[in-house]
């Protein structure tokens, strides 16, 4: 029993037992399995793009689209994760995301690779009724940063594993093949959503929502989720604009094999889960501006060194940085969530999401041409702006 507390003490550093409820560990599980499914291709993908005679500037429209139909759907997926049961919606919305890779493995140019992106946009629906989801299931909303960045990072540990993987068995069966294994895992996945509890949004009259905050209050809540929403739009757009073309970069510029980049994603996404979990429970008890400029320092510390290092290995312990300077949406999620009404939570937490993914859907275009015309010259707008917002961050920020 001593041996089974310390490890349960020591673990509790990484894991938040005291607010983990079992639908959320099923959660946790169908991301460590869809995400495994997923990333088996998604680092790689814009060298399958690539690898179907698109240029940089289509490579840019693909994920621009992708981006594009993902910026339409969390809006009415906050509408109706506040109206419905989020167990149905969650169901409904993974399942284009199981389909999407089974549609890239039939695509025989990059332009038959659309429908995919469609399919993969739509299922963002569902992640404001997930968020809704673990944001209502928290009993201690003093701890949210906590809880929602281990469930974000059970995703990301997958892809710790997933790239490395999906490049070896391409070159052992083909890259169509890994597409349709992503079909059958992400699948696997959504079905898990089945065993989660049914959770109705509670409803609200006008006149109790009232009683319990004044129109300034209100107001200034508002004004809170439109600057924190708006921070995460500039920090999505300028790392949009670079973060598509580093598999291509490192292919094309630094001569990286196929194998050394899926190590590359691999190491990345070591970074996004352990610095994802870290920074969520820096979260909790520092200001989240400040964490917010931590991982803005993150990404310049990484993507200088990967503008001026041309030996592949050097290149692979910044990934680990890389992959922290990605983990910013969680402190918004967990910090609109903590504010947002009761009765809104899936709305709140889509207007982050919303504007951040119209950034991402503008910003692989942007990219697009900066690296057709100097691929330096995306990178460099990319990480020139990180130091502004990292000031910007500790100054308009402030909570």
């Amino acid at each position: 029993m001593t041996r089974t507390g310390d490890l349960r003490r020591y673990l509790s550093y990484v894991v938040p037992f005291e607010d983990m409820t079992r639908d959320i560990w099923l959660i946790c599980f169908s991301n460590i399995i869809g995400a495994f499914g997923e990333g088996l291709y998604f680092w790689v993908f814009p060298l399958y793009v690539r690898y179907l005679q698109a240029d940089y500037v289509q490579l840019g429209l693909v994920f621009s689209a992708l981006y594009g139909v993902s910026a339409l759907a969390p809006l009415p997926g906050g509408l109706l994760a506040d109206r419905f049961d989020r167990k149905k919606i969650l169901i409904l919305a993974w399942t284009p995301w199981a389909l999407s890779p089974l549609l890239y493995s039939f695509a025989a140019n990059w332009t038959q690779l659309i429908p995919g992106t469609v399919l993969w946009g739509i299922s963002v629906i569902g992640v404001p009724a997930a968020n809704a989801y673990i944001i209502t299931s928290v009993a201690d909303k003093k701890r949210l940063a906590s809880v929602i960045s281990f469930v974000w990072s059970t995703y990301s540990l997958s892809y710790v594993f997933a790239p490395t993987v999906g490049v070896y068995l391409a070159d052992m069966i083909g890259m169509q093949w890994v597409l349709r294994v992503s079909a059958v895992l992400t699948g696997v996945a959504t079905s898990i959503f089945f065993l989660l509890h049914s959770q109705h949004p509670r409803r609200m009259n006008t006149e109790k929502q009232n009683g319990r905050q004044s129109s300034s209050g209100r107001k200034t809540l508002l004004r809170k989720l439109l600057v924190w929403s708006c921070f995460l739009t500039l920090i999505s757009f300028f790392m949009g604009i670079a973060r598509p073309y580093v598999p291509t970069f490192l292919a094309e510029n630094v001569h990286m094999s196929e194998f050394l980049v899926g190590l590359f994603g691999s190491i990345n996404f070591v970074g996004v889960t352990l610095i994802g979990i870290a920074t969520g429970r820096l979260g909790d008890k520092w200001s989240k501006s400040k964490v917010i400029s931590l991982c803005l320092a993150f990404y310049i510390m990484s993507m200088v060194p990967l503008l001026l290092i041309r030996e592949p290995v050097a290149l692979l312990p910044i990934a680990f940085l890389y992959g922290g300077s990605s983990v910013s949406g969680f402190l918004v999620s967990s910090y609109v969530g903590g504010i947002a009404p009761e009765n809104k939570r899936g709305l709140w937490s889509s207007v982050p999401q919303t504007l951040s993914l119209v950034a991402s859907f503008v910003a692989p275009y942007v990219g697009g041409y900066l690296y057709t015309r100097s691929p330096y010259d995306a990178f460099l707008v990319s990480v020139g702006a990180a130091p502004l917002l990292a000031v910007l961050a500790l100054t308009l920020l402030r909570e």
